[in-house]
């Protein structure tokens, strides 16, 4: 069960200021139409989002090009649907019926409820856009798998339970989520050299995501300060792995995709080994995390030594 500390996050509540003040003007679900009936015509994704495509046993075939780029959109748009409704829109039920272990007013529970909208809709129009990706580019759905960021979770999730609430991590694990916008929905759809639907579609999400992080920035120094001393050190933990389980690279997903394209065992996983430096990984995900970063900062969590030397340990800070 959670607890909730009214006292501690009244004075916050007071002043809280919605994202979500022209909503009814600007999210999908409220003004934008499905865009799945649409041709796609140009690449399906941005190479330079996708390090296989660099690798010249790839970079050389353009229907190996192609077909690597078809399937890293495949899996966003999996990606997507997962983790709005297997992980997101539990997180804003919650918070939208004052379940969370923190006060929150009418203002805040409603805006959760429009993220849950929200969310729903991109899965919704993911989903349909999915069905056509396949069917334009030959894939097979089975390829995809369940993402890694799911997995990871799944095992930090029986790795801690015994020490934190199993909902507790779901919740700051959604609140971090939320706010790591990553460079697909930054960059895409502004990549001219992908098919229009593609940037739409992409384009579409990004637009709700940016109010999704403003909602969550604003969330998470409350949830942090409502922690025991006993909570913050073991959740410190927790946080950087769950920033690695959303932004590293899926090298299973990958590896299955050179599979299914006809490489063999052995030279599938020396193209990841030349494609993933581990210092160049650690690097990137470094880089895509820093406003999540600034945030964990800005909400105290670096204040404790022994949760720096976590993320230290890491290679985040």
């Amino acid at each position: 069960m959670f607890t909730v500390d009214r006292n501690q996050t009244a004075t916050t509540q007071k002043t809280y200021r919605s994202p979500f003040r022209k909503w009814n003007d600007s999210s999908w679900i409220r003004t934008k139409p499905i865009r799945s009936t649409q041709e796609i015509s140009g690449l399906p994704f941005s190479p330079d989002l996708v390090p296989l495509a660099s690798h010249s046993a790839i970079a050389s075939d353009s229907q190996k090009l192609t077909k690597v780029l078809a399937y890293r959109l495949l899996a966003h748009l999996q990606f997507t649907t997962l983790l709005e409704l297997s992980h997101v829109n539990p997180v804003c039920s919650l918070l939208a019926q004052g379940q969370a272990p923190i006060s929150m007013n009418i203002e805040q529970k409603n805006d959760a409820l429009k993220i849950y909208c929200d969310e729903g809709g991109h899965a919704l129009f993911v989903e349909l856009f999915s069905k056509q990706v396949q069917e334009s580019f030959g894939l097979n759905r089975s390829v995809v798998g369940r993402p890694q960021f799911d997995r990871t979770l799944e095992r930090i999730i029986l790795e801690n339970q015994t020490r934190l609430s199993p909902k507790l991590m779901k919740l700051f694990f959604v609140t971090i989520s939320e706010t790591l916008v990553t460079k697909i929905l930054n960059n895409v759809p502004h990549d001219p050299a992908v098919a229009n639907i593609v940037r739409n579609v992409i384009g579409d999400h990004a637009a709700d995501e940016a109010l999704h992080s403003a909602y969550f920035r604003k969330l998470f120094p409350l949830l942090w300060n409502n922690l025991t001393a006993y909570e913050q050190e073991e959740m410190g933990q927790i946080l950087p792995q769950f920033v690695w389980a959303f932004l590293a690279p899926d090298r299973q997903f990958e590896y299955s995709v050179l599979r299914s394209m006809g490489f063999n065992a052995k030279d599938a996983e020396g193209i990841l080994e030349e494609v993933y430096v581990p210092k160049q990984v650690a690097q990137e995900v470094k880089q895509a995390a820093k406003p999540t970063l600034k945030m964990f900062e800005s909400a105290g969590v670096f204040s404790l030594p022994i949760i720096e030397q976590f993320f230290a340990d890491s290679e985040l800070i």
